[in-house]
């Protein structure tokens, strides 16, 4: 016999540390309305399998720090009953739209919030941009090369993660995402004939949405991040008043980009290069250090700000053709400079500061998605693959700072941990359940009855209740006897 008694300590265990499943991490998913985001998108099945069935298994195995191949090699305590083969095939499927899939969410986390009437009027409302580094070991991955990354300070085998996150004014979740591989300068991707040759490839149809995401991953970041940006500006709900990002994305075009786009409700604030660009400042071009050496110890522009125990010189001036405000910033002793611009030509140095500051979400963000949920850890060599696996991690994460916004947890550590904890006393409720299934069929083989006939002796006959425990005991004493033998 499979069922073990012994196995019910571990429900006292879980039972000890909480009374009650308080999350219940299937009714959360259930919120989001997965299955009619996938009936828009005439997606509701892979090979006759409910997606939504797919999508929500990989998402909450995520929780758990399982693979589809961990999954299965495990058996998940008989929870799974479809190959896993199906899982494959849906993260490679040409006509899965992700993106569609992911902003979809994002717009469903807003509603339920103006449902819950949890939603919050900021006027700091973001759109935040990144890239990050997700590094990679295998040669054979479609699309694969060696990009910089600027942590390690030199270039590694993997991809460049850019992604787009939307800040309401308390929550940050990402709204979009893209990978990109980085060509260098001998447009080889930093890898041998032998190793370029051996990457995976397949064809893909112009009109599948795989198509798009694979030419934008030779595609620039900057244009890739301004298509972004156009396409979180269409929906009302997630329309933004400024766009943080640093001193990467902050240059003349994308900056043109987003006056364009927003007509004057949208304002950019970031971190500027300290190189040789050239600002028009009083009529004349300087770089950065040309107008530190012009106008520090000026005390019409130069300021000390207590309240961040910095230095600053303040003015206005052009970058090529758009007006901006120029924050040249030094902190407590350093002797090091840095440059903040911001559209917004009435912003003051601390407002423009503090909400500068909000940037810094989006690195934790992907920082809690790769230490918590495997962002980046997919093997898979179909670069489609590798689109699916960010895109859950994303979808996942949406969905937890969901369970974050309501339940006021302090760190997105404390609540995963509690995720986990439920996922797994979940599975094991499942073992439970199977237990008492085997043991109702062992006594009514041995009883002679039918298991209508048993629950209702049981309901009615407190002492024939006592007397079918005592005989589950022998025979569980006399199963496991059998098994050791």
């Amino acid at each position: 016999m499979d069922a073990k008694l012994s196995n019910f300590s571990e429900l006292s265990n879980i039972l000890s540390v909480k009374s009650s499943l308080r999350t219940n991490l299937m009714s959360l998913f259930t919120r989001f309305g997965l299955g009619h985001l996938l009936c828009r998108m005439s997606l509701e099945k892979q090979a006759g399998i409910p997606t939504v069935l797919l999508i929500l298994s990989l998402c909450l195995f995520r929780i758990a720090g399982e693979s589809i191949h961990s999954m299965y090699k495990k058996s998940y305590y008989d929870l799974l009953n479809t190959g896993h083969n199906c899982y494959y095939r849906m993260m490679r499927r040409a006509t899965m739209d992700w993106r569609k899939l992911l902003i979809g969410m994002a717009l469903r986390f807003l509603a339920i919030l103006r449902k819950e009437h949890a939603e919050v009027s900021s006027d700091n409302a973001s759109y935040i941009f990144d890239d990050t580094t997700l590094e990679k070991t295998g040669y054979g991955i479609e699309q694969i090369s060696r990009v910089f990354d600027h942590v390690q300070g030199k270039c590694i085998l993997g991809f460049k993660l850019l992604v787009c996150a939307f800040f309401d004014g308390k929550s940050t979740i990402p709204i979009d995402m893209s990978l990109h591989c980085e060509k260098g300068k001998k447009k080889d991707f930093g890898l041998t004939a032998k190793q370029r040759k051996n990457r995976f490839s397949k064809k893909r149809k112009k009109e599948d949405p795989n198509f798009m995401r694979f030419k934008e991953s030779t595609d620039s970041k900057l244009q890739v991040a301004v298509e972004m940006l156009k396409r979180a500006w269409a929906h009302k709900s997630l329309r933004a008043k400024y766009v943080l990002c640093d001193s990467w994305f902050t240059c003349e075009y994308f900056i043109s980009e987003v006056l364009k786009l927003g007509k004057g409700d949208l304002n950019l604030v970031g971190l500027a290069k300290m190189g040789n660009t050239k600002y028009s400042v009083n009529g004349k071009l300087h770089n950065a250090m040309e107008l530190i050496a012009l106008y520090e110890g000026n005390s019409q522009f130069c300021h000390n700000c207590r309240r961040y125990k910095c230095h600053y010189i303040a003015l206005r001036g052009k970058l090529g053709d758009q007006p901006v405000r120029i924050f040249l910033i030094r902190y407590g002793r350093n002797h090091r400079w840095n440059v903040l611009l911001s559209t917004d030509l009435s912003m003051s140095f601390v407002r423009a500061f503090e909400v500068y500051q909000i940037r810094w979400n989006i690195e934790v963000l992907n920082k809690e998605c790769k230490q918590y949920l495997g962002l980046g850890a997919c093997a898979g060599r179909d670069f489609d693959e590798q689109i699916a696996d960010c895109t859950l991690c994303f979808l996942t994460y949406i969905t937890m700072a969901l369970e974050k916004r309501f339940f006021e947890y302090e760190t997105m550590g404390e609540l995963f941990g509690n995720m986990e904890e439920d996922l797994m006393a979940l599975t094991f409720w499942k073992r439970v359940l199977y237990c008492i299934k085997r043991l109702l069929e062992v006594l009514c083989e041995h009883l002679g009855v039918t298991i209508d006939e048993l629950e209702e002796s049981l309901i009615n006959d407190d002492e024939a209740a006592s007397a079918y425990l005592v005989m589950a005991k022998a025979l569980e004493d006399g199963e496991r006897t059998k098994n050791v033998a």
